[in-house]
C-alpha cells in the first residue's frame, strides 16, 4: 500500500533512492516545491514514485506483482521513468502494450560562453521578436498550448518567446523549477522551425537565469534537443528509458 509523504525527515529518507541524474526532474518534489512523493514505507522506504506534471518517477526494490498493481490503479496515464531493474519488470509485466522511447539526460552545471550566447540572441530576421514571459503574455503563451510552469509562474516562472505578426510562435520556459533554478522547456511551431528561433529564445533565458543567479537544466526528448542543448553550451550525459501505455491500455 502507498503512502504519501510530505514531510521534510521523509523527504530525506527518499533522496537515496533518485541519485541517478535521469530522475533530476524529481529534484522539484525532493525540495517540497512541485508534484507529490509516495513510498511503501515513510521511515523505511524500500522503494519511492515521484510525480512532477507528466511524469512518473519509480526507484528503488519492489516486487512485480505489487508494481503492476501501482501502476495499473495509479499511474497509467502517466510517462513512467524508472530505475535500470524496474525497466525490466516493466517490459516483463506490460510487453507490447507499453510503448518504450528514449529521453536523453545532459549534464548539470555547465559553462556557458557569454559572448557566444549574447550573438545568438541577435541572429534571427527582425520580423521575429524576442520577448520576455511577464504580464499580459503568461496567459497567452498558454492559450497557444505552450507548456510553462502552471504554479504561480507570475512568482516562480521565467521564459522568452518568440512573435511573429503578432502570432507567438515559439516559448523557452521554465516548466519545472527548483530552489535554485529551472528545467528548460521549448519549443517552436513547426513551420518556423529551421529559422534559428528556439536559439535565440533559448539564449536568452540562459542569459536571463545567468543574471538572476539561477541554474539552468536540460533534459531532451529527441537528439534534436540534444543538438540544441551542445550548441548553447551543454554538455549531453546518457540515454534512459521511458514508458508510456497505449492509447487502448489506459
Amino acid at each position: 500500500m502507498l503512502s504519501k509523504i510530505t514531510s521534510k525527515e521523509d523527504l530525506k529518507r527518499i533522496e537515496p533512492l533518485f541519485t541517478d541524474i535521469r530522475f533530476y526532474m524529481g529534484k522539484s518534489v525532493l525540495e517540497g516545491i512541485m508534484g507529490e512523493v509516495y513510498t511503501d514505507n515513510a521511515l523505511s522506504p524500500k522503494f519511492a514514485i515521484l510525480l512532477v506534471k507528466s511524469f512518473c518517477f519509480i526507484s528503488g526494490i519492489i516486487e512485480k506483482e505489487e508494481l503492476r498493481e501501482i501502476i495499473n490503479n495509479n499511474f497509467k496515464n502517466k510517462s513512467i521513468i524508472p530505475s535500470d531493474e524496474i525497466c525490466v519488470q516493466i517490459e516483463e509485466i506490460y510487453g507490447e502494450r507499453i510503448v518504450k522511447t528514449q529521453r536523453y539526460s545532459i549534464k548539470k552545471n555547465p559553462s556557458f560562453n557569454i559572448s557566444k550566447l549574447k550573438k545568438m540572441t541577435n541572429n534571427l530576421s527582425q520580423e521575429y521578436k524576442i520577448e520576455k514571459i511577464k504580464d499580459d503574455l503568461i496567459d497567452k503563451v498558454r492559450e497557444e498550448g505552450f507548456n510553462i510552469t502552471t504554479e504561480n509562474y507570475e512568482k516562480n516562472g521565467i521564459g522568452f518567446c518568440c512573435i511573429y505578426n503578432n502570432e507567438i510562435i515559439g516559448s523557452a520556459s521554465s516548466n519545472i523549477f527548483y530552489k535554485d533554478g529551472i528545467e528548460v522547456n521549448v519549443r517552436v511551431k513547426e513551420k518556423y522551425r529551421r529559422k534559428g528561433i528556439a536559439t535565440a529564445m533559448c539564449a536568452n533565458l540562459i542569459l536571463e537565469c545567468i543574471n538572476q543567479n539561477k541554474k539552468i537544466s536540460w533534459d531532451a526528448k529527441d537528439m534534436n534537443s540534444v543538438k540544441l542543448a551542445e550548441k548553447l553550451g551543454f554538455e549531453y550525459d546518457s540515454p534512459y528509458n521511458r514508458y508510456k501505455f497505449k492509447k487502448s491500455q489506459e
